[in-house]
């Protein structure tokens, strides 16, 4: 009995369940260990706050997404900041910020000043991501995109040649060519998408006292955060 009340007491104490998708650097798998620059952050919060450290769970994007939606006292890491999204939410950060490119292959002869250039070509995306919302933004072919389930679905989808373009960030692609052990020379930057601000998403309902508490945690771990941007190549 007394152990169950210790474990209400926590739940009462830290309410709030996490949600992460695989998007190396910010979350990732090394030797069965769940890190990434979003990942060590929170636990320094954690730390700071006097939390014990909380279970992350790993899920494809469109879940977590749809969990802090519709679930109370959710949080998921790390999300774009967009002007749709910034008032469904409660925001701590910024964690770092992302470029969103669109990536060709290297082969190919594109040369363009504009993503109509391309509406004629078929493009991966990560489903209910920030990537497939700056795509539907633009007037390109429904029928040409591809929602992935995760970054390392739409990057497969993509080195099968499956697709002609990709939608993703400059660090992801990064950090899945090292992890994967791609040749650049197999991607070629084609244009810039947008320049995004990445935070830690809580669901509406959460209470202000928590965000309030973890963004203040994250304003006093400046030199920390900065030398894990730094390790995680992340600006």
């Amino acid at each position: 009995m007394l152990l169950a009340n210790q474990v209400i007491a926590l739940e009462k104490a830290h309410p709030i369940t996490y949600y992460t998708e695989l998007y190396p650097p910010s979350s990732y798998y090394y030797n069965d260990k769940l890190i990434g620059l979003s990942v060590d952050v929170i636990k320094l919060i954690w730390q700071d706050q006097g939390i014990a450290e909380q279970p992350i769970l790993v899920v494809p994007w469109a879940r977590g997404y749809q969990e802090i939606t519709h679930k109370p006292n959710t949080a998921l890491f790390a999300m774009s900041k967009t002007a749709d999204r910034a008032a469904k939410f409660k925001w701590v950060g910024p964690l770092f910020t992302a470029e969103y490119y669109l990536i060709a292959h290297s082969d190919s002869q594109y040369s363009i000043t504009d993503i109509a250039d391309v509406y004629d070509k078929s493009i991966a995306v990560i489903r209910n991501d920030v990537t497939q919302n700056l795509i539907y933004d633009t007037e390109f072919p429904h029928e040409q995109i591809i929602a992935a389930k995760s970054m390392n679905d739409a990057l497969a989808l993509f080195t099968a040649k499956r697709v002609n373009l990709l939608a993703i960030s400059k660090s992801g692609l990064n950090a899945a060519m090292e992890q994967r052990k791609l040749g650049k020379d197999q991607f070629k930057r084609i244009l810039l998408l947008n320049v995004i601000d990445d935070y830690i998403a809580f669901s509406k309902d959460t209470p202000d006292e928590i965000v309030h508490a973890f963004q203040s945690s994250l304003d006093k771990l400046k030199e920390q955060h900065l030398a894990l941007k730094e390790e995680y190549k992340l600006h």
